[in-house]
């Protein structure tokens, strides 16, 4: 019995050993889930110079931001560091750089910024090469995360030529002036430059670059004076022209005035010499008149191109034809361009962009209808702006022309902040925008 009762204890032990063993374990708690972060990179940089009419350099960059971690990204700020070499001569710092998107850059996306213009007032720095990029950005869960980058620069093309001023006088063998004569450079780099002379004779030829070319005088009634002339080293050329002593008359077939249309197009003129043998020469006062003939002998027919006109405002050209004895003007009157929506100027005193001192300062900003605007088509404005501008009320209105006051806060910081924005917006067409600039704080 007691043999009996040790065999069902060892069973009942292996069994409940078994037991244990088979137990099935429980499930792993899963990790819990990772936020996604804002991942910024700059993917291109495209930045051009140009010279200043004033001295020193504008520097144009545009960014392309990539996104790549999943989340929208805030972007706070840009900052730019021009180096010649690796000497820095410039630091500009902006704000407000996508306002397309609201200053963010969509989960994995790409958006570009404004253009960015910093300008270097500096005459002594040199032309930079290379531009220096952060970004400062953060997402729902960071701040403060910066991404950075380095473009290169085009080197600057060549300076504009030196030009150079000739004067004169045209007059008779009686030294008396010649009004209205012509004076026309016949060749070289030059040629097709022309002016008339006052009413005293005197005539003044402006944009010429240095060289020698062949001169020309002429006026009704005169025979026509040649020479050479070199410039800058001869900066006066007079003429004295004889009268002419040839019988001659032409028949203009357009005279008066006639009306074309503000897109470019072209019309032509006959001339019919109808007595004597003298040659005649044709002039324009305005640029967008272009003859394809501008002197001859005896009759022709010529071509007048006119360009496009751009303004909403119409405007007149004349064209005067001349010969020994005689001459004739047609008067050529270009319809404006019709105005569809409002267009408006939108400067301080005049100036856009702005710069400011580090202080900062209260402003007033005008907003001026380009002229020509139809009335009412101008009509109601707002205007907007973030931090550290701040638009005096009202920032509306229901008629233009009008004025926006505004306050821009001092610099704290040692950067210049550039390319800070107010922007107008209005009740039809494009709107505009008044670019800030700030010198650097303490």
């Amino acid at each position: 019995m007691p043999s009996t009762i040790r065999v069902i204890a060892a069973a009942l032990t292996v069994a409940v050993a078994a037991s244990a063993c088979t137990k099935t374990p429980a499930a792993p708690t899963p990790p819990p889930p990772t936020t996604p972060r804002a991942t910024i990179a700059v993917s291109s940089t495209t930045v051009t110079g140009e010279r200043r009419a004033d001295g020193g350099y504008n520097y144009r960059t545009v960014l392309r931001l990539t996104e790549s971690g999943g989340a929208t990204a805030n972007i706070t700020a840009v900052s730019l560091t021009f180096l010649s070499g690796t000497t820095a001569v410039l630091t500009s710092r902006f704000d407000q750089v996508v306002p397309s998107t609201g200053n963010t850059c969509p989960a994995n996306s790409s958006v570009n910024t404004r253009e960015l213009v910093a300008t270097d007032s500096d005459t002594t720095h040199a032309f930079a090469t290379t531009v220096r990029v952060e970004v400062t950005y953060g997402d729902s869960t960071a701040t403060g995360t910066t991404a950075t980058a380095t473009g290169t620069i085009p080197p600057l093309g060549p300076p504009p030529p030196t030009t150079y001023s000739l004067t004169g006088v045209i007059s008779d063998p009686a030294a008396k002036g010649i009004p209205n004569a012509r004076v026309e450079v016949l060749n070289g780099d030059n040629q097709g430059k022309a002016t008339t002379t006052d009413g005293n004779g005197a005539y003044t030829l402006t944009g010429l670059v240095a060289g020698t070319f062949r001169m020309r005088a002429s006026a009704d009634g005169y025979n026509p004076g040649e020479q050479n002339v070199t410039v800058p080293d001869v900066p006066r050329a007079d003429f004295t022209l004889q009268r002419s002593s040839a019988a001659c008359n032409y028949d203009v077939s357009a005279t008066g005035r006639i009306n074309v249309s503000d897109i470019f197009g072209q019309f032509g003129v006959t001339l019919t010499r109808t007595s004597g043998s003298c040659t005649w020469q044709a002039s324009t006062d305005v640029d967008w008149l272009t003859p394809r003939t501008s002197s001859g002998d005896g009759g022709t027919s010529l071509t007048y191109f006119y360009a496009s006109n751009p303004t909403f405002v119409g405007r007149l050209g004349t064209i005067t034809f001349s010969w020994a004895g005689g001459s004739a003007q047609l008067q050529v009157n270009q319809n404006p361009q019709p105005a569809v929506f409002c267009v408006v100027t939108f400067r301080v005193g005049g100036q856009n962009p702005l710069n400011v001192p580090k202080g900062g300062g209260s402003y007033t900003a005008d907003i001026t209808p380009v002229p020509g605007m139809p009335p009412g088509l101008c009509a109601s404005w707002s205007a907007a702006a973030a931090s550290p501008i701040t638009i005096t009320p009202p920032n509306s209105g229901p008629a233009m022309p009008a004025q926006v006051g505004f306050t821009v806060a001092a610099n704290p910081t040692a950067a210049r902040r550039d390319g800070m924005m107010i922007t107008l917006t209005t009740g039809s067409g494009p709107g505009a925008s008044l670019i800030v600039n700030q010198d650097p704080g303490p």
